[in-house]
């Protein structure tokens, strides 16, 4: 399984978030009005955004390549957790995303993991 790459420079806190991946809740209303509700899965993911801010053109260009060969949320692969140092195995959620950061050279980078 691949491992995400080591990159210059950490996650800006700026645009760290982590959570539950999604509300595993089946929701339902009775005539009644009142909502009946069940969990869906007895698991529940684990989930991060993350941000990177002015990362290098060599950064970007080596998650780029990770994206492809991870075929962005197909493959499953391993990431450690900057904060906590420990290690998940997750997926992308959807394509990472990279906007420059007021030169060419620099970007700015964000991208979702779920625990699979």
């Amino acid at each position: 399984m691949p491992a995400f790459p080591t990159l210059s420079q950490n996650p800006s806190i700026e645009g760290w978030d982590e959570g539950i991946a999604f509300d595993p809740a089946i929701k339902s209303r009775t005539e009644g009005g009142y909502k009946q509700t069940r969990p869906r899965f007895t698991r529940m993911p684990d989930g991060w955004n993350i941000a990177y801010k002015a990362l290098p053109q060599a950064d970007k260009n080596t998650l780029r390549t990770f994206e492809k060969t991870v075929k962005v949320g197909s493959e499953m692969f391993t990431w450690t957790n900057p904060i906590n140092s420990v290690t998940y195995n997750v997926r992308f959620v959807k394509p990472i995303s990279y906007k420059l950061h007021l030169t060419s050279i620099y970007w700015n980078v964000e991208f979702e993991l779920e625990e699979v």
